[in-house]
Formats: structure tokens, sequence, C-alpha cells
């Protein structure tokens, strides 16, 4: 509470805000926790520029101006903003790099603090369709934001252990707070719906078992060793990718080359809701980061909680995180997954052994239920909140360290039409 009235969080978002699920989850837990929060995103004509969703305020601000790159982003910068000081923050969110040096820069001009939550190792991940002067301008660049602003936090989130310590080797800092990117705590058995009612799922034989992956087919993903794998994979199991994806069509020429495209199925993306619920319905869930780039490699991702939660054996990458997670918990099997023999032996071994593969689905359901659950990570994200102390605030609600600085009027655009 600051003057008797909650503390108000105004998180920074690079995006219009409409099924990013780590960031209403995070919205929801402060909400909960006594914060009044107010999301400001990018604008999309197709959605309300202010809504509440939640019990959060959405402010959504349209790019305006002439369609000239760097005059546009700047432009657009500066009213994201205009937008972030009207809300009369007393603790600043940075979700990613991305918006951390315009919320460095608020929060000292308005003297308050903010909090930095790395979604991914920023500068580790894969860089596409960017010239070699292009990226390392880019790279230069978000070095320099990082080793300026990074210290000047006064807290820190990101989603696996392995980035935390980066993060804290790299700059100093700390502690950094482990929010994995996990599900609700699940109650009761799962929900399940059948795989074989979405469209583009015709193909898929009654009663066959099912190797699901789950999140868009992305090249450098391990999509590609997933379909190499499927000929030396028994029990005539298909392959299921829900969420579609650009890469698709490679994969499908790929599995007619080796003759099994009658069991590959590319199914559309669902809601996020309705993710793990058709999950349950699979055989077997495959979490198959591969080493492609520092950020896969450090990673912790959804891919791995999304088809525990739903009661599923999972085969997933041998990194040392994931170990801890699916070994440690007898929830399945870690393989190097950019060895396709070794893929298909895993599932093979599943697939010849239901009572195993069953005990391990239970206790991946249980993993998630007492451990790996948003219970436990956006508690990890309160606490880290609950060691900020927001500024005092003078007449008016401005922060008394803050000097003649003073809340603005919303900019132009930010206004609901």
């Amino acid at each position: 509470m600051t003057d008797g009235r909650p503390t108000r969080v105004t998180m920074l978002l690079r995006n219009p805000y409409t099924h990013d699920t780590r960031v209403e989850k995070e919205a929801r837990s402060l909400r909960d926790a006594g914060y009044a929060v107010t999301i400001v995103a990018d604008g999309d004509e197709a959605l309300p520029a202010r809504e509440t969703k939640d019990g959060v305020a959405v402010w959504r601000i349209p790019r305006l101006g002439r369609r000239i790159p760097v005059l546009r982003y700047l432009r657009h910068r500066r009213n994201l903003m205009r937008a972030v000081e009207a809300t009369q923050p007393d603790i600043i969110h940075a979700h990613d790099s991305e918006t951390l040096e315009p919320v460095g820069r608020l929060a000292r001009r308005l003297g308050v603090p903010f909090v930095y939550d790395a979604h991914d190792l920023w500068l580790g991940r894969i860089f596409r369709d960017r010239s070699r002067l292009n990226l390392a301008l880019f790279k230069a660049y978000y070095r320099w934001v990082e080793r300026t602003f990074l210290p000047r936090a006064a807290g820190w989130v990101t989603v696996s252990g392995p980035i935390a310590r980066h993060l804290e080797r790299e700059y100093g800092i700390g502690p950094v707070g482990v929010v994995a990117n996990v599900p609700e705590r699940p109650t009761g058995p799962p929900e399940v719906r059948d795989l074989k009612t979405l469209p583009g799922a015709e193909r898929l034989p009654p009663g066959v078992p099912i190797v699901l992956y789950l999140g868009r087919v992305i090249s450098g993903r391990g999509v590609d060793e997933l379909v190499a794998a499927l000929p030396m994979v028994d029990a005539g199991a298909h392959l299921v990718f829900l969420g579609g994806g650009a890469h698709a069509p490679v994969i499908a020429a790929q599995a007619r080359r080796l003759g099994v495209a009658d069991r590959l199925h590319v199914l559309p993306l669902v809601p996020p809701d309705d993710v793990i619920p058709y999950a349950a319905s699979a055989t077997i869930g495959v979490s198959a980061a591969v080493p492609t780039c520092l950020n896969y490699i450090y990673s912790l991702p959804n891919k791995l909680f999304q088809p525990m939660a739903a009661g599923l054996p999972v085969v997933a990458s041998n990194f040392p995180q994931v170990v801890e997670v699916v070994d440690d918990h007898d929830a399945g099997i870690t393989v190097d997954m950019t060895d396709p023999a070794a893929i298909a032996a895993a599932l093979n071994e599943l697939l010849a052994d239901p009572e195993r593969a069953r005990r391990m689905g239970a206790n991946a359901r249980r993993a998630i239920q007492d451990r790996f659950n948003w219970d436990v990570a956006g508690g990890t994200l309160v606490e880290t909140y609950q060691r900020i102390r927001p500024p005092d605030r003078g007449r008016g609600g401005e922060a008394a360290s803050a000097g003649d600085a003073r809340a603005r009027p919303a900019p132009r655009g930010s206004q609901p039409g």
C-alpha cells in the first residue's frame, strides 16, 4: 500500500497483449496480492485502445506517423513512455530487454523502482533474417542497454535457473528469481478433449498411439529431428504437431522422403486454455529443444510443463535443468534431442511398456501439482515485489524523490476512440 491506496504497478509490453499467458498470469498474481496493475502495450486496430481484463487495466498505444522505420519507432517509443508516465506508477515492470532502456530511463526520471523480467536470454536467442551488420549493431546496442540498466533494477525475475545464474554472473546482479512458464496448479483429473476432432486430424486413425509436440513448427527447435526419428518408432505411432507454423511444409516434405507422411499430422493452434485438455488425449509428450542457441540450452519451456500437466510421460532434452524436472521426478526419459536414433529408442521404450508410461504420466502430473505450478511461480514474483519499497508520495501523487517530474496526460492515440 502507498498512502493508503494500492501500490500501482505499470508493465511495459511490446506486443498487443492478446495471448501472452506469462504476462496474464503475472498480472493476476500481482492483482491478487493487492497491487493495482496497468499494462501498457502496442496498439492493434482490431483491439480496444483501453480495456480492463481480469481486473487489470490495459492501455494499447497505436503506432502513429509516417512509415519511416527509425522515426516511427522513436515516436512510438516516446508515446509508450508517456503512457507509462500517465499511469503514475509506483513500480514499473520491464518485459524483456526490448523495454529495458525506456523503463530504466523513466524510472530514474520519476524516482520509482523497476523490475526486469527476462522471458528469454535476450542476447542468446536465434536471430533470423538479419544481415551481419544489422545483427552486430543490434547485439552491441542491447549489450549496452543490459550493462547500463540491469544493475539499476530493484528486482529481477526470469524463466529458468540457468538464465538467472547467467544474468547474475554477467551483470553482477541478484538474486534473480525464477518464475518459470508453468501451468496453473491442476485440480482433479485432467480434462480430455480428443485431438482427432480438430481440423486437419481427419487422417488420424482411431486408437493409434500419439506422440505430441506442442507449439509452432519452427526450424531449429528439434522438429526436423523428431520427423527423422519417426521411421524408427515402433507400434504404428503417429507424430502430431499442435500449433501449425511456417516450417510445416518442410517437415511434410521430409516425411514424404522418409516414407512416413501418413504418420505425420500438423494441426492448427488452439486457444491457450485448450492446450492441456487436447494434450491429455495423446500418449507421449515431447519437448524437443536442441542446443541451437544458448537461450534454448538454458530454457525450461512450457512445451515441457504442458504435457506433464496433461498427465503424459515426456521425452525431453537432456539439459541439466530439464533432467532435474523429468528424471528426478520419474516423469519420462531425457535424451540428446539432436540424435534421432536416441529419440526413437526413448519413444519405443514407453510405447512397449504402457504401464511404465502410465506411471510416469501420473508422476508428471503430480510434479506439476506439487512444485511446477503457477501458485509457486507467482509466489516468487510476489516475493520479489514485496522486497521493493515504493517511493513516498508527496501531495498530488508525485514521487518525493522525483523533483519536479509530474505525470503527463496520456499521449495522443492512447485514449479510447
